[in-house]
């Protein structure tokens, strides 16, 4: 039996060295020559080294820089760059990272700690490849911590799930004897490293033999290049969040290379997956971190929905056992609602530093086994399988991510731009979860927007409440608690269905060209005031010809946004034609402009509704590439939309912005 990571990396080695292990867009590594890889950049790491973190772009480096820690005796902490600086540097100080795996440009992030570059296109080291000798690693067996994943924490603070070798060598082998991957399979590396989906992805793939293919960012920018990258490569298997399953459900079709979809991370509903779980092997899974990946499988192709439309988690993986228990730890009976503890070698050590109170939720128990109590409600079906329900606390999901809204609140509180704070979690229409904020400002200067922009530092986006409200007092109850019933009600639905927007046509030219002076003269109030009264009217005069010209003609959509029958904001696309290309063969384009939200109605979603009524009707339009024009609010909004990589979609420069 395999007892740790790399004996089991080793193990695939020798059985077939000169088999495909991993390729990005740059290069492509057997199995040997990404142990060679590994070894070359662990002989960078000193002698000693106990934890080392990892900060890099995604590729075969990432991919060899963890086994060379392995290799070295060491774990490691993975951070994605575009972490929150100061989340990056916790994480980080608290683990006892010593020294940092990455790239150079990110070393800016760990000032204080030693680098060691892994550049893209690292080369085997001459000696090495001249032996074809890896070394057989030194210092681990399988009760050796392997790595830390951080994940949000009731203190404000992330908390670090300590996962050893046996815990991954126990998923590798639940998940081998469920899925079955071998030589010919090819996973495709999707998630963020910091996510239990990537462990999933690389070491249940690289230690069963199969292929790892990891795409490059402008590979996963829209479902279609995704699945273009799928066909080119065939890859065989993805594992992802309940919403890519969802956007390939709505496709024409899948790439026929595909065998097997599993989705992880939160609620799959039927409605996500009822066109493609008949064309391909669909999976519900459930498991957190703390159990590592997954503690249960539930084959949706071959299942059915519960009542409220969602499926099944399923029956504990292979080596892992799940029990419904009440409050005092007893079972209870099959049908009845207990909070779902999970037992076996997937149960993690707990969190790392000083966490004793949230490391009550792990027991050992007197067989020598090990216990986590999930804080996740459930019930066991008449067929055995599971039923989630939700969290027993405060814990949410959003975007797939969990969230503690108790380390959302907590930041926000450590703020000097914060006097009182509160967070509240909420479900839509659509059983999605988002958080508002009450928030009781420090000084009347304070803007939401300033205490959004400190939220940036230390939460990832996906983690800033959705909705702020400005509160003179937070109401309390007689206890000195905050009184839930008092705060004011934030409806998202409600509020969608408060705000129209109106498509304007050249009957409307006088309130379109009013707007779009409102709008310039918010972008550029200090370059207005250079100019004068003359050289402004120019302008709205050239304003006036493209409106006449462009909307008659059909080149410019223009829309109005309402609340509650009052003007509100504003938005446009332009639609035109450049040079096709391979991702836009009719070379059909749409540039989005124009998109303002007058100061009154801010911070309730109505910028959002504009750009994504923009976003269909240019898509509508046969639009294959949408460009932005955009100002330092309007990043905050393409960010919330899922434009992440600004820089690769504006047409301006942002340092003009």
């Amino acid at each position: 039996m395999v007892q740790t990571v790399w004996n089991g990396m080793l193990e695939k080695i020798r059985e077939n060295p000169d088999q495909q292990a991993v390729f990005d867009n740059r290069r492509s590594l057997t199995r040997k020559e990404l142990g060679l890889l590994a070894a070359s950049i662990a002989e960078r790491i000193p002698s000693g080294t106990r934890i080392v973190g990892i900060i890099m772009d995604h590729g075969v480096e990432m991919i060899a820089a963890m086994f060379a820690a392995l290799m070295k005796g060491a774990a490691y902490v993975p951070a994605e760059p575009s972490f929150p600086k100061e989340r990056i540097r916790y994480m980080m100080r608290e683990s006892g990272v010593t020294h940092v795996i990455g790239n150079e440009k990110y070393a800016h992030l760990t000032p204080d700690l030693p680098h060691i570059a892994a550049e893209p296109g690292f080369p085997i080291d001459e000696k090495l490849l001249e032996s074809g000798i890896i070394p057989e690693g030194e210092g681990q067996d399988e009760e050796s911590l392997m790595y830390v994943l951080y994940t949000s924490g009731t203190t404000g603070k992330p908390k670090g799930v300590s996962v050893t070798n046996r815990n991954v060598c126990h998923y590798v082998r639940a998940f081998s004897h469920e899925f079955h991957p071998a030589d010919g399979d090819v996973m495709l590396q999707y998630s963020v490293c910091s996510f239990d989906i990537f462990v999933e992805e690389v070491y249940t793939t690289l230690l069963n033999g199969a292929t790892l293919a990891i795409p490059d960012e402008a590979d996963k920018r829209d479902i279609s290049h995704l699945m273009d990258y799928v066909r080119k490569h065939r890859v065989t298997e993805i594992s992802g969040f309940p919403y890519l399953l969802q956007e390939m459900n709505d496709l024409p079709e899948i790439p026929k290379s595909l065998r097997l979809l599993i989705s992880g991370g939160d609620v799959i509903r039927g409605s996500y997956i009822d066109k493609i779980k008949d064309q391909v092997l669909v999976y519900n899974t459930y498991g957190p971190s703390e159990t590592t990946v997954c503690a249960s499988y539930y084959n949706c192709s071959d299942g059915e929905v519960l009542d409220d439309g969602t499926y099944p988690v399923g029956k504990a993986v292979l080596g892992s056992e799940i029990r419904i228990l009440n409050e005092a730890g007893t079972e209870v009976p099959d049908g009845e609602v207990g909070e779902i503890c999970i037992f076996g070698d997937g149960v993690s050590n707990g969190y790392i530093g000083d966490r004793a109170e949230e490391n009550k939720a792990f027991s050992d128990l007197p067989n020598g086994g090990r216990m986590y109590r999930s804080g996740d409600l459930g019930y066991v079906l008449p067929d055995g399988n599971i039923a989630f329900l939700h969290r027993k606390d405060t814990q949410v999901m959003i975007l797939g991510k969990r969230i503690e809204v108790s380390e959302v609140a907590n930041v926000l509180l450590q703020s000097a731009l914060v006097r009182q704070a509160y967070v509240l979690p909420k479900l839509d229409r659509h059983h999605l979860s988002y958080m508002v904020a009450y928030v009781v400002k420090s000084d009347p200067s304070v803007s939401v927007a300033g205490i959004k922009e400190y939220l940036k530092d230390y939460l990832t986006p996906f983690m800033i409440p959705e909705f702020f409200v400005e509160l003179d007092a937070l109401p309390l109850t007689v206890n000195g608690k905050v009184d839930e019933e008092q705060l004011p009600n934030v409806d998202k639905d409600a509020l969608a269905r408060q705000v129209e927007i109106r498509q304007l046509t050249i009957d409307d030219l006088d309130l379109l060209l009013t707007l779009r002076m409102e709008v310039l003269s918010h972008v550029f109030a200090e370059d207005q005031k250079r100019m004068t009264a003359d050289e402004w009217e120019e302008i709205r005069s050239q304003n006036e010809s493209y409106y006449r010209d462009q909307l008659v003609s059909g080149g410019h959509l223009a829309c109005a946004a309402y609340e509650n029958g009052q003007l509100a904001g504003c938005g446009g696309v332009c639609i035109y034609r450049e040079m096709p290309s391979p991702d836009n063969r009719n070379g059909i384009c749409a540039y989005l402009m124009n998109i303002y939200t007058r100061k009154s109605f801010r911070n309730r979603g109505i910028g959002r509704r504009t750009a994504e009524w923009l976003i269909d009707k240019a898509k509508r339009r046969g639009a294959g590439k949408i460009y932005l024009e955009t100002s330092k609010d309007g990043r905050r909004l393409y960010q919330a939309l899922g434009f992440l990589k600004m820089q690769d979609y504006l047409k301006l420069p942002l340092e003009k912005s």
